[in-house]
């Protein structure tokens, strides 16, 4: 049988039917999933939900952070482009073979 893929969405989804009063058997039977299944989405759930908490908001100087990663993430993409440009000029004059 093959194995069956979870987006996150379907996990979030599952978790909060789980949360809103449906007990553990339950879910599982309407998902058709082990219950060590369920408890693994809870466990990856409660990961993802502990390294970011709702109410955070970033603090200046890390806006700023981020600003600057993503101007330095273009300006490197914009330079490797450059180069695969330069690098398939070259190929076609038969300097690099």
């Amino acid at each position: 049988m093959a194995r069956r893929k979870f987006t996150l969405d379907d996990k979030i989804k599952i978790i909060e039917e789980l949360n809103n009063g449906f007990t553990h058997a339950q879910v599982c039977k309407k998902y058709e999933l082990s219950s060590s299944t369920l408890s693994t989405f809870k466990r990856q759930l409660d990961i993802i939900n502990a390294t970011e908490p709702k109410d955070y908001q970033p603090s200046v100087k890390e806006r700023a952070l981020e600003e600057e990663n993503r101007k330095l993430k273009e300006l490197v993409g914009k330079k490797e482009l450059e180069l695969d440009m330069l690098q398939d000029l070259l190929k076609k004059k038969n300097y690099l073979r």
